[in-house]
């Protein structure tokens, strides 16, 4: 039964989950003019959580060629046998038409749409266009992993407003950065599995020189927010700041020294300061309200 559970855990990846999640929550609480019912909070979760995990599941599917030859993903369920290719299917589809049904019912077929297209995105526009053809697969694929300030709004307000499509611009900033990072220490793996990512392509210099353009960028976005967004107030400027100065540290570091070690450390506080962004908003909307 632990096994059984660490296998499909692996395959839906609800820590990389959780992100999305995390993203989605404010839109509930700043799209609609009263706080949203509870039952709505759930479900709209629930749905998001489900059609991600199923993107997930057909993203492993597709490259259980490539994952096999990755020492880090050599022994995920489907290389390593545990899972069968038509369970997996099963399972993929049946999240992806639970997540829709669940969105379309409790929300609104907006709401759907956005996960759904999330979906799509990744799988179809990430995982088997670009990922295998260009070292800038991340920037344009990870659009997949935007939606979830979009789906927030249109689940409360049935609409995507300005302030919904900086959170977007913020994620979509954020992630190539993000992601860079975690290429430059898993370098060899992808080099291994034939996967033309930045560092492999252009090398750990270049790609630190990235990481800081775009890690500037979403600074940017992070303070734009405050502009783009009413309810936002000084708690959410000055701690904005401060914590994008951290990550600017943090950057130019990694750009002075691309190494292993330094985008480790980027790659962790980048998570971090995505959520600490987000329950930000959050406080200072409630404090508005």
């Amino acid at each position: 039964m632990n096994s059984f559970l660490s296998d499909w855990n692996q395959m839906i990846k609800p820590r990389v989950s959780s992100l999305v999640l995390a993203t989605a929550v404010p839109g509930l609480y700043l799209g609609a003019p009263n706080a949203p019912g509870t039952l709505l909070v759930f479900m709209t979760m629930l749905g998001t959580f489900l059609m991600s995990s199923a993107s997930f599941v057909f993203n492993q599917i597709i490259e259980i060629d490539r994952d096999s030859k990755m020492k880090r993903t050599a022994n995920r369920p489907l290389p390593a046998g545990r899972i069968s290719i038509p369970q997996a299917w099963i399972v993929g589809f049946a999240m992806t038409f639970a997540a829709f049904g669940i969105l379309y019912y409790f929300a609104n077929l907006l709401t759907a749409l956005c996960a759904f297209a999330a979906l799509l995105a990744y799988v179809f526009l990430y995982t088997i266009l670009l990922k295998p053809r260009t070292h800038q697969n991340i920037v344009i694929g990870g659009v997949a992993g935007c939606v979830g300030p979009l789906i927030g709004y249109a689940a409360v307000s049935n609409s995507l407003p300005l302030p919904a499509w900086i959170l977007f611009l913020m994620i979509f900033l954020w992630t190539p950065a993000h992601f860079w990072a975690l290429a430059i220490f898993l370098k060899e793996d992808y080099s291994d599995a034939n996967f033309p990512m930045l560092p492999v392509v252009k090398g750990v210099k270049e790609t630190g020189r990235s990481i800081l353009f775009y890690t500037i960028l979403y600074v940017g976005s992070v303070i734009a927010f405050y502009w783009a967004e009413p309810t936002m107030g000084w708690l959410y400027m000055i701690s904005s700041v401060a914590l994008s100065i951290s990550i600017l540290y943090l950057s130019v570091k990694l750009f002075q020294n691309p190494e292993p070690k330094f985008a480790r450390g980027f790659f962790f506080f980048s998570i971090l300061h995505l959520f600490l962004i987000n329950i930000l908003i959050l406080i200072d909307h409630s404090i508005a309200a």
